[in-house]
């Protein structure tokens, strides 16, 4: 009886206190920024790329555990508890805290045919901002990117101006573009894949592009501490080969074309920007 009485409150408590959920070396984690759907909601596509790259590591279905965060300081704060070896960063993410994360680039994605990025300021054509200095102050969509992105990456180093807009969420790009030739925003930031596609854009008459960024490097996949050499090895190998054949499919479902070899030092310069 009072071996029992001692033991049943210590379970009691054991049942009260959360677990602290601990990942692998060898999990993975998705964390970009702004991307379509819940983590919810990308669960099985997310699953179906992570046991397809276990297949091509040699490693087996159901190894690599992982999820997707489209927000960045949840993603953030999943890589600093669970402490996954390795993770797909939006490049925001990857500038701010990659350091602190002890990040080594293993790859970059390939996306919409090419493994860089850009963005274009759009504003209305009619009673729009006649320069980037005009915008200071006023709402710009549907950046989800830091302020400190924005200026210093897109804008050329404007910080300060960048830190004056209201920065407001917007669920896609074409709804941004739309509050734009309404009035309801004063300009949209939007990638270079919608500009290519410039022509569908309902409103495109009513907007003009202001100004375009300088490129920049793709989403980064990067090797966390942790993750042992053998493993980053191999894992650079497998993502390198993952979107042939039978894994075409696979990289389709998460919108990656294919994954192209990089190194820390392909992203130096975009570094040495964002730190201005």
């Amino acid at each position: 009886m009072t071996r029992r009485s001692i033991w049943l409150p210590v379970l009691v408590v054991g049942l009260l206190v959360p677990a602290v959920v601990v990942s692998g070396p060898r999990d993975f984690l998705l964390c970009l920024t702004g991307f379509p759907g819940t983590t919810e909601q990308a669960g099985p596509t997310v699953r179906g790329f992570l046991d397809k790259l276990g297949e091509r590591l040699g490693w087996g279905a159901g190894v690599i555990q992982g999820d997707y965060y489209p927000d960045t300081q949840v993603g953030l704060q999943q890589i600093k508890d669970r402490k996954p070896g390795f993770a797909g960063m939006s490049l925001d993410l990857y500038l701010a805290h990659g350091e602190e994360l002890g990040a080594e680039v293993l790859a970059k994605a390939v996306m919409h045919g090419r493994d860089k990025q850009r963005y274009h300021i759009v504003v209305a054509k009619e009673g729009g901002p006649a320069s980037v200095e005009a915008l200071s102050g006023k709402v710009l969509v549907p950046f989800r990117e830091s302020a400190r992105f924005l200026g210093n990456l897109v804008l050329d180093g404007q910080r300060a101006l960048a830190e004056s807009l209201d920065l407001q969420y917007e669920s896609n790009a074409m709804s941004a573009l739309r509050k734009v030739a309404r009035g309801q925003a004063t300009a949209a930031v939007v990638a270079e894949e919608i500009i290519e596609r410039f022509d569908e854009v309902p409103v495109k008459d009513q907007l003009r592009v202001l100004a375009a960024g300088p490129w920049l490097p793709g989403p980064p996949v990067v090797a966390l501490e942790g993750s042992s050499a053998a493993d980053r090895a191999a894992m650079r190998t497998a993502l390198l080969g993952l979107c042939a054949g039978d894994g075409a499919e696979t990289c389709r479902s998460i919108r990656v074309d294919s994954f192209k070899p990089a190194a820390d030092a392909d992203y130096a310069e975009v570094r040495r920007l964002f730190a201005r």
